[in-house]
């Protein structure tokens, strides 16, 4: 199968080439600028002067203007690693880009620090800034968490230690994902592939395939558990350190650092797990179906992600078709979004070849000077590889319809990110739905239903429930991999019951976002996008021809206020109560009923 591959030299022809060089001179350049601004007024910013004021204001947009191009920079080199994890070029100069970034960021932390706490005048002056008022919701923020600031003597030193300290944790996992190799033992052969394609291969329609490599990626993760589970110890026992550190004038816990990063409440988390936790054995139902329909008892783990063994069409759809399917789904809700799709594929901007030394998922991500996205995959066709696309693509909408604002506004949080995205899968479902001409292509679309209600209302929150467990465990010593599996181990018994044949106790291991660096608890924002994004979705027939204009403005608001306030401004709802959820599981419970009257005579 023909997959695309992205076309990332329009912003820089190679790592060698006269534009990457220019680039990062200038981030050399606007460094020297910010070292000797920020000495020039350090003394003076305890009792500054208007003088003083007009400086920070230069400083703070001089630093948007390095931020931009270390983010181009850095974007391209994720781009090529993600690609291929053994490029040493493109490592090194990653590696020198996040020295870069660290010191920028040291040089810069007496500024931050007088944004945090400096007097309400003072802050109004420098937030009047045309150039910078799109920052002033971000700084209101970090304002109400003055309380937990450190010395700039310590904030400095943290700074620097994190290039070698968590980052670097997680920089070794993506070099063993990365390099690691499979081995698919069939019966009568045995085949060696990368983790990627290892992964891909668990969505196919073969269920041989799906075993062999399930069994192969536990195997392979086996061997290397207890690097696995230095890194996840490594990155927990960092964040309770530095927490530690910012406990001084008020306590600050594991679950801090997600909230604030998700602009979301504790109330509006612990509505959401208990509308979830209040649902279990109705979801459960979900998966139970589904076992009956491949004629067995409960799944195995290699059929969480299989597509439905009742096809209308029973074959894998190239990239083309699948890409052609989700724009004109997309061009259902809106013709714009369904050009959408149609810009990106023309564009070479998506990434889908199955290559050895691929790292493992899908993104969306983005060059900051062109405010061009880029949508990353390992496409092999099934039906779930179409989701992903749909969703990454989701991702891509969302970044499209913000370019115009200004950088400060842009910075939209994950929970808001994934609805999104959701959204996106969910209106290429409708319309598969909808469009069903056949009993068995019914069966074979709701099938893509109970996949999204199994993985966001059991799977998401026994990654919630595992991560927040090893977490308080981890307060009081390390967890070894045998601790860890039995851990998962319990959480997914705990979530999926007795639907499954058995649990994937490796989970942790193999699944990167435990072992992300620069943010925890990669988890619960998927779960808030898909009920939050079947809210929005259920007004579609309400506001008619207004949907689409009511759904942008949505999203162009997702990085200048709280998800409280969005919610409450847009669909004029409270989310800090189990009740909002609720209603959007009650969706999904009709869906999983839908889909048992289906299959009755399966």
């Amino acid at each position: 199968m023909t997959t695309p591959a992205w076309n990332i030299e329009s912003e820089y022809p190679s790592i060698n080439s006269q534009a990457f060089n220019a680039d990062w001179e200038s981030v050399v350049g606007y460094m020297n600028q910010l070292e000797k601004g920020v000495a020039e007024i350090k003394k003076d910013l305890a009792n500054p002067s208007e003088g003083t004021l007009q400086q920070v204001q230069k400083l703070l947009i001089t630093n948007e203007q390095c931020g931009i191009l270390v983010g181009n920079l850095w974007t391209y080199l994720h781009c090529m690693l993600s690609v291929d994890a053994t490029d040493a070029a493109a490592k090194s100069k990653s590696s020198e880009l996040e020295v870069l970034y660290s010191k920028g960021s040291q040089i810069m932390t007496p500024i931050d620090l007088f944004m945090q706490s400096c007097d309400k005048t003072h802050f109004e002056k420098i937030a009047a800034n045309e150039k910078l008022s799109g920052y002033r919701f971000t700084w209101e923020q970090r304002r109400e968490r003055a309380a937990y600031q450190m010395t700039e003597a310590e904030e400095t030193l943290l700074e620097g230690l994190s290039v070698s300290g968590h980052s670097a944790w997680h920089g070794l996992y993506q070099d063993l994902s990365g390099k690691l190799r499979v081995q698919l033992k069939y019966p009568d052969r045995t085949e060696e592939v990368g983790l990627a394609k290892a992964h891909s291969m668990t969505r196919t329609s073969n269920e041989q395939d799906r075993r062999v490599a399930w069994e192969g990626i536990q195997a392979a993760w086996t061997e290397h558990q207890e690097t696995a589970a230095a890194i996840l110890n490594a990155l927990a026992g960092w964040r309770h350190e530095v927490n530690g550190k910012r406990s001084r004038n008020k306590t600050m816990t594991f679950l801090d650092q997600p909230l604030w990063d998700n602009h979301i409440k504790r109330e509006t988390l612990d509505a959401l797990m208990t509308a979830c936790r209040n649902n279990i054995a109705d979801i459960q139902k979900a998966p139970l179906l589904m076992a009956k329909v491949m004629k067995k008892p409960k799944l195995d783990p290699w059929d969480l992600l299989a597509p439905s063994p009742i096809s209308g069409s029973g074959k894998e759809l190239t990239f083309e078709e699948g890409a052609n399917l989700i724009s004109k789904s997309f061009g259902e809700v809106s013709s714009d979004m369904g050009d959408f799709v149609k810009m990106m594929v023309k564009n070479q901007w998506i990434e889908g070849r199955v290559l050895p030394n691929k790292g493992t998922g899908a993104y969306c991500t983005g060059f900051a000077k062109s405010l061009e996205p880029r949508v990353y995959m390992t496409y092999m066709g099934s039906a779930n590889d179409v989701s992903t696309l749909a969703h990454e693509l989701g991702h891509a909408f969302h970044s499209w319809v913000m370019r115009d604002m200004s950088r400060g506004e842009m910075n939209y949080p994950m929970t808001l990110a994934e609805t999104a995205s959701i959204f996106a899968e969910t209106v290429l479902h409708d319309a598969l739905v909808k469009n069903a001409a056949t009993p068995e292509e019914k069966v074979e679309f709701a099938w893509s239903d109970m996949e999204n209600a199994m993985a966001m209302l059991l799977n998401i929150p026994s990654r919630f429930e595992f991560e927040r467990k090893f977490y308080e465990r981890r307060k009081e010593r390390m967890l070894n991999s045998k601790e860890l599996r039995q851990l998962m181990d319990e959480t997914w018994t705990e979530w999926y019951g007795t639907s499954l044949s058995k649990n994937d106790d490796l989970y942790w291991a193999h699944k990167q976002h435990f072992s992300f660096a620069g943010i925890s608890f990669y988890n619960f924002p998927y779960t808030f996008g898909y009920l939050f994004s079947l809210s929005i979705y259920a007004r579609r027939k309400e506001l008619g021809a207004d949907f689409m204009k009511t759904y942008v403005a949505i999203l162009r608001d997702t990085g200048r206020m709280t998800a409280e306030d969005l919610i409450k401004k847009h669909l004029n709802e409270d989310i800090t109560k189990p009740q909002f959820w609720q209603k959007s599981i009650d969706v999904i419970k009709e869906k999983i009923a839908n889909f048992e009257k289906l299959t009755a005579n399966s």
